[in-house]
């Protein structure tokens, strides 16, 4: 008779366990990075959103001035919702602006992040 012997049967199964364990984690890390990558996408929509809001509504207040200020704003967006913080400030040339957007995810009313900050400088129309 000829057949495989318990310890060459053991190490089959030890092999299997290993590959199962680490195909398992690997998985998951992909998840997760996935996850992680689609977060910073939205908030990056958000944050381009919300510099679109101001730059729409400049144009339609010709000839008024920006003024700095600080602006907090929650909305929802991809059944999540955000925090977006807007400051303006000034800058060396008088007819410019800067513009800081930084956007938090909000979950259970706890404020995560920031998961995207961004820049911009904006004129006078």
């Amino acid at each position: 008779m000829r057949g495989f012997t318990l310890i060459e049967m053991l190490l089959a199964v030890v092999i299997i366990g290993v590959v199962g364990t680490t195909v398992a984690t690997a998985t998951g890390g992909v998840a997760n990075q996935m996850y992680a990558l689609e977060r910073r996408t939205i908030a990056n929509w958000v944050a381009a959103n919300e510099l679109t809001r101001l730059r729409l509504a400049q144009r339609q207040e010709i000839g008024k001035p920006i003024t700095e200020s600080r602006k907090t704003n929650r909305l929802y967006m991809a059944d999540r919702q955000w925090l977006v913080e807007r400051k303006i400030s000034k800058t060396d040339t008088p007819m410019l602006h800067r513009v800081e957007v930084d956007v938090f995810e909000l979950q259970d009313g706890e404020k995560i992040g920031p998961f995207e900050h961004m820049t911009a400088f904006i004129g006078r129309n």
